[in-house]
């Protein structure tokens, strides 16, 4: 089973920059080799990272770098196969699902699970700290910055009821009431510890599926709990367990609605013995396969 692979190696966008080096740890991983013997190749279609030496601003910077990612997506997406983006800051889902929702927009919208402990719903109105991590769900759904609403196209990405929240746990007012205000899906850390994950999670597949052309799922390292991930630059006590979410991500491995999955902000300089990396590849055997990796 060939899967494509994009690394988005960009820490540009959250205030701790390591997170860049993510993709290019995971690339040359040992658990590549565990990842093949257990049937899926990984076939690299880009490694995109930015070029910090050029005098344009930040902002223009990542937006450029999310649209090359997005070119590389688009015909993945069109051509309907499965990839997995690995991050990099959490700003490459603005040019990951901007390009699945022009490649499906002749089929209908797109669907997105984002699983985060964060809400990453700021606009520059809202932002406490200026980060463009906080930033791509807000503007999936059409508001912020013109150099992301308006790539591609300008009209929003995401419809609201097409999209919904896991594992939410740390937030600002600003960007709650947006969410509030769209009546986006939010499966707050209470909610999933009282119901369990995988019932969770078949409800969110549910409002990402309903009426569209298919969804992608959005995973945030730090959205598991950081005492088994504690390699991210974000790190929020009382997450998800890791074996939990490796289980649950399972009922999605033959799913043909599911078009694609990023992983991001991980980052290998707080990464204990490997903790993270393995569990990634945990991850990437569950959603591809149906199993984990022990």
């Amino acid at each position: 089973m060939q899967v494509s692979f994009l690394g988005y190696s960009s820490g540009l966008g959250a205030a701790s920059t390591g997170c860049g080096d993510g993709p290019l740890v995971i690339k040359k991983s040992a658990y590549i080799s565990e990842l093949i013997n257990c049937g899926v190749t990984p076939v690299w279609e880009g490694m995109f990272q930015p070029d910090e030496t050029r005098p344009e601003s930040k902002l223009a910077i990542i937006a450029d770098l999310c649209h090359q990612l997005g070119l590389a997506v688009l015909p993945l997406a069109q051509q309907n196969r499965f990839f997995i983006v690995l991050g990099g800051d959490h700003t490459s889902a603005i040019g990951t699902w901007t390009a699945v929702a022009q490649a499906k927009k002749p089929a209908g919208p797109i669907g997105l699970i984002w699983i985060d402990a964060h809400m990453d719903s700021h606009t520059p109105s809202t932002t406490q700290s200026g980060n463009y991590h906080g930033m791509p769900v807000a503007t999936l759904l059409g508001y912020g910055e013109a150099n992301f609403t308006h790539m591609f196209y300008a009209e929003p990405k995401i419809h609201p009821k097409h999209l919904c929240l896991i594992g939410v746990r740390s937030f600002e007012e600003g960007e709650a009431k947006l969410l509030r205000d769209l009546n986006v899906r939010i499966f707050y850390m209470d909610e999933v510890k009282k119901r369990g994950l995988k019932v969770i999670l078949k409800e969110a597949v549910e409002i990402a599926s309903r009426d569209t052309a298919g969804y992608g799922v959005s995973l945030d390292i730090d959205s598991i709990d950081p005492k088994e991930a504690p390699g991210t630059g974000s790190c929020e006590a009382d997450g998800l367990s890791g074996k939990e979410l490796s289980s649950a991500l399972t009922q999605l491995a033959n799913d043909s609605r599911l078009v694609g999955i990023e992983i991001v902000e991980f980052d290998p300089h707080y990464d204990q013995h490997q903790m993270t990396e393995k569990l990634i590849f945990q991850l990437i055997t569950a959603i591809t396969l149906g199993k984990t990796l022990t």
